[in-house]
C-alpha cells in the first residue's frame, strides 16, 4: 500500500459523513470512544503489517516508507497509530532477544491485528527504571510475577504482554523480561481505564500482576538483559513517534491555511495580512525543518543503526518540539477557533501532548542524549566526514557512501539491522561530522548563484558546531549539559537540511529557499531566539506550504497526494 492509495481509501477527510474523516475524530473524541472501524478498516487494507518484518509476516519495507504512510493515516486522527501499531515496542524487543517460539507467537497475533503490551513503568517512579519494584521470583515451574505496570497501551485488549521486572537487586542488569499470555491464568487484574488529555479512547491501564504464574520459556533471551534491548527498541519506537508528530503538525497547518485564506480583514485575508502572515510563515518553517529531519532519520536508521542512541533521540526532540510549535503559531491564528472544545484543533493539541511522552518524556530522551556529549570534544572544522560532491575516489571514506546513501532520496536503502543498534554511539553523530565538507561546497554553489542570505545561514551554522566543544567544556553537570543538548538537536537538524539540500541538486522541492527558511528557523532554535526574529528569512517557507496546499499535496519533501 502507498500513501496515495492510502488516501483514495479512507476519502475526503473534510466531508463530514465520512467514518475515516476529521468529523468523525472529533465525535470520538468527545465520546472517549476507541476509532473501530477506522482501524478494522486499516487493518482490513493490511496497515498493520508495515512495521512488522516480511519474515513474520508483515510488509515492511523501510522506515520511510512506513513513517510516511503511519504520517499519511495519522493526520486523520492520531488513535490510529495505537490502535494499530501499539505491539510495535515489544515486537522490536522480541526481534532483538526472543526466541523462534516467542517471535512466532508475537507473529501470529499481531499479524492478525491483536495486540501485544509493552508493561516496563510504574507509576511511583515514571523514567527512573532503576527503581522499579516489581518482580518476577523463581518456582520449581518457572517464575512468579507479582507487581502493577502502570499505563500500559491497550490494556484491556492486549493478548499478551512484554513485561520487564526484577530479578536481582541492583543495577541494569537487575531485569529481566517476559513474554506473557494474558487470556488465561490467575493472579492478573487489569485496572481501570486511566483518561488522558490525548488519545481519549485508547485503553490505557495498568496490569496488576498477584504471584501470576509465568512457564520458564517465557524468559525473553538471558536473565539480565531486558534494559539493554528496551533501550534499543525505544530508539525504533521514536521513529515512528515522529509521524503522529508530523501528522498533527500538518493538520493543523492545513486547517489554519483554510482559516486565513477564507477571513477576510479589512480589505485582504488573513493569510495576506504581515503579521498573521509572519506567524503562518515561522509554522511552515517549523513543519518543513521537522520533515526533513524526520526523513533523515528515517533513512539513517538504516545506513548507521549504531549512532541511534544519538541520532534518534535529537530527531524525536525536534520533530515534536516544532509540533508544538506549529500548533502555537496556528493557535494565535485562529485566535477563538482554537479554543472552542469540540473543534478538531483542540484534538490535535491535546494528541501532540500525549505522542510527546508516549515512547519517553522529552526530559528523559534530553538526558539520555546528554550523557553522551562527550563526543563534541572531538567535533571542528578538522572533523570532516564527507568530501566534495561528485568525489568518486576508491579510496574515499566508508562515511562519505554512509552521508550520500541516507541524504541522496534517489539511493536505495540496505536492509534494516537491529542487531546493530548500540547503546551508545561510540563517536561522533555522522551527519554534523559531515558538514565541514559538505558546508565548504555548500558555499561555493550559494556564492556562484548570489544566494548570500542561504550562505551567511550556512557560516553561521558551521561557527556555532565549531563553538560547540569549548561550550561543553565550560557547560556545568547539571542543567548546562541539558541545555547544551537541547542546543545541538537543533543544529543536528539544521545540518540535516542542508545535507538534504546538497545532496538532492536536481530535485524541485529542495530549492535555496526552502534551505533558507529552515536554517534561519532552526538557527533561531538553537540560540533560545524567538523565531520572529528571523521572520523575513522563513517567508519562502509560506510560499511552499501554500502551493502544497492547493495542489493537495502532505506537508513533505516526499510527495504524497491527498483525498
Amino acid at each position: 500500500m502507498t500513501p496515495d492509495a492510502l488516501e483514495r481509501l479512507l476519502g475526503d477527510p473534510y466531508d463530514t459523513a465520512n467514518p475515516y474523516g476529521f468529523a468523525a475524530a472529533v465525535t470520538r473524541d468527545e465520546q472517549d470512544a476507541f476509532p473501530e472501524e477506522l482501524c478494522a478498516k486499516l487493518r482490513e487494507a493490511g496497515f498493520h503489517l508495515n512495521y512488522l518484518p516480511r519474515e513474520w509476516g508483515g510488509r515492511f519495507e523501510s522506515f520511510d516508507r512506513s513513517m510516511l504512510l503511519v504520517r499519511t493515516a495519522a493526520r486523520r486522527d492520531l488513535n490510529v497509530m495505537p490502535g494499530t501499531m501499539f505491539g510495535i515496542t515489544a515486537a522490536t524487543c522480541l526481534a532483538l532477544h526472543g526466541s523462534p517460539e516467542q517471535r512466532k507467537r508475537a507473529a501470529e497475533i499481531l499479524t492478525e491485528g491483536g495486540a501485544i503490551g509493552f508493561a516496563l513503568s510504574e507509576a511511583g517512579h515514571g523514567s527512573d527504571l532503576l527503581a522499579n519494584t516489581t518482580r518476577l521470583e523463581p518456582t520449581p515451574d518457572g517464575w512468579e510475577l507479582t507487581g502493577t505496570k502502570w499505563l500500559v497501551g491497550l490494556g484491556h485488549r492486549c493478548e499478551a504482554a512484554y513485561v520487564v521486572a526484577r530479578t536481582g537487586e541492583r543495577g541494569p542488569a537487575a531485569f529481566s523480561a517476559v513474554l506473557v499470555d494474558l487470556t488465561t491464568g490467575p493472579g492478573l487484574t487489569r485496572g481501570p481505564l486511566l483518561p488522558t488529555a490525548g488519545m481519549r479512547g485508547i485503553d490505557f491501564a495498568d496490569l496488576v500482576f498477584d504471584r501470576f504464574p509465568v512457564p520458564r520459556e517465557a524468559l525473553v533471551g538471558r536473565e539480565g538483559e531486558a534494559l539493554e534491548s528496551v533501550m534499543k527498541a525505544q530508539q525504533v519506537v521514536r521513529v515512528m513517534s515522529m509521524a503522529g508528530s508530523l501528522g498533527i503538525a500538518d493538520t493543523a497547518l492545513r486547517l489554519t491555511l483554510d482559516h486565513a485564506a477564507g477571513r477576510r480583514v479589512g480589505r485582504t485575508t488573513v493569510l495576506a495580512s504581515p503579521y498573521p502572515r509572519r506567524e503562518l510563515a515561522i509554522a511552515s518553517a517549523a513543519l518543513l525543518a521537522a520533515d526533513a529531519v524526520a526523513l533523515a532519520a528515517s533513512r539513517g536508521i538504516h545506513v548507521v543503526p549504531e549512532t541511534f542512541s544519538v541520532w534518534g533521540c535529537a530527531a524525536k526532540h525536534v520533530a515534536a518540539e516544532s509540533t508544538e510549535e506549529v500548533l502555537r503559531r496556528c493557535g494565535g491564528v485562529l485566535a477563538s477557533r482554537a479554543v472552542l472544545r469540540d473543534n478538531l484543533f483542540q484534538k490535535l493539541q491535546r494528541d501532540a501532548a500525549v505522542v510527546r511522552v508516549v515512547d519517553t518524556s522529552p526530559l528523559a530522551n534530553l538526558r539520555s542524549f546528554a550523557s553522551q556529549l562527550q563526543f563534541l570534544r572531538g567535533a571542528g572544522p578538522h572533523q570532516s566526514a564527507a568530501p566534495p560532491r561528485g568525489a568518486t575516489s576508491p579510496h574515499a571514506p566508508a562515511a562519505t557512501t554512509q552521508i550520500r546513501t541516507i541524504f541522496d532520496l534517489d539511493e536505495p536503502l540496505p536492509p534494516y539491522a537491529p542487531d546493530r543498534l548500540d547503546l551508545n554511539a561510540r563517536g561522533q553523530d555522522p551527519v554534523t561530522a559531515a558538514l565541514p565538507c559538505i558546508a565548504h561546497e555548500a558555499l561555493a554553489r550559494l556564492t556562484a548563484a548570489t544566494d548570500l542570505p542561504a550562505a551567511h545561514l550556512v557560516a553561521r551554522l558551521v561557527a556555532a558546531l565549531e563553538g560547540l566543544p569549548a561550550e561543553l567544556a565550560a557547560a556545568d553537570r547539571d542543567t548546562g549539559l541539558m541545555d547544551l543538548a537541547d542546543r545541538f538537536t537543533w543544529l543536528h537538524a539544521a545540518t540535516a537540511c542542508l545535507c538534504l539540500w546538497w545532496a538532492n541538486e536536481a530535485n524541485p522541492f529542495f530549492t535555496t529557499a526552502w534551505l533558507q527558511a529552515t536554517l534561519a528557523h532552526l538557527l533561531a532554535r538553537a540560540t533560545g531566539t524567538d523565531p520572529r526574529h528571523e521572520g523575513p528569512a522563513q517567508l519562502p517557507a509560506l510560499d511552499i506550504t501554500t502551493d502544497l496546499h492547493d495542489h493537495d499535496q502532505l506537508f513533505s519533501a516526499l510527495p504524497v497526494h491527498l483525498a
